[in-house]
């Protein structure tokens, strides 16, 4: 007759089992939902398929072509929906981020943290002119090197001195 360890083996053996399989076919399910296409696309996608995913009517938002890098990173962390259009027209070119009015509260809550992080950027961040980077470059050229001491070959001569 088994011992209650045995039972407990037994059982923890069969639950990691039964784990393993369902784990693999969740994960078949998925991949054949991916691949047949019908896995819903999220963040940066083209005019069409947001009108299409969205009901409602889209917004839009200029944004400059300096900025549109940070931005992204921050739509993309709210896993906001939405697609860009190039203004060629104007110079420098501008971007407009069209996305749906029905999610605006995800969108604002990007859009006030993208703001946020441009004006803290702006601040933190200077400005260098060549001249001054050549001055920089000009003292850095102009201090001393330290010179590095071989504190292990030293010891070891000690120690043969001693061993004498």
């Amino acid at each position: 007759m088994p011992s209650d360890y045995e039972n407990g083996a037994k059982k923890t053996i069969d639950i990691s089992i039964k784990a393993e399989k369902m784990t693999a076919d969740v994960l078949k399910s998925a991949l054949q939902e991916f691949l047949s296409g019908k896995a819903e696309k999220k963040g940066r996608m083209t005019y069409k398929q947001l009108q299409a995913k969205s009901p409602s009517k889209l917004d839009s938002i200029e944004v400059s072509d300096k900025n549109i890098g940070d931005f992204l990173k921050t739509a993309r962390k709210y896993d906001v929906d939405f697609a860009l259009k190039r203004d060629k027209s104007t110079s420098p070119p501008t971007y407009h981020v069209f996305f749906s009015a029905a999610k605006t509260e995800d969108f604002k809550r990007a859009f006030s943290e993208y703001v946020g992080k441009g004006q803290g950027k702006t601040q933190k961040r200077g400005e260098f002119t060549r001249e001054q980077m050549q001055q920089q470059a000009q003292k850095i050229r102009n201090k001393p090197r330290k010179q590095k001491q071989r504190e292990k070959t030293a010891r070891l001569r000690s120690r043969k001195e001693n061993r004498r």
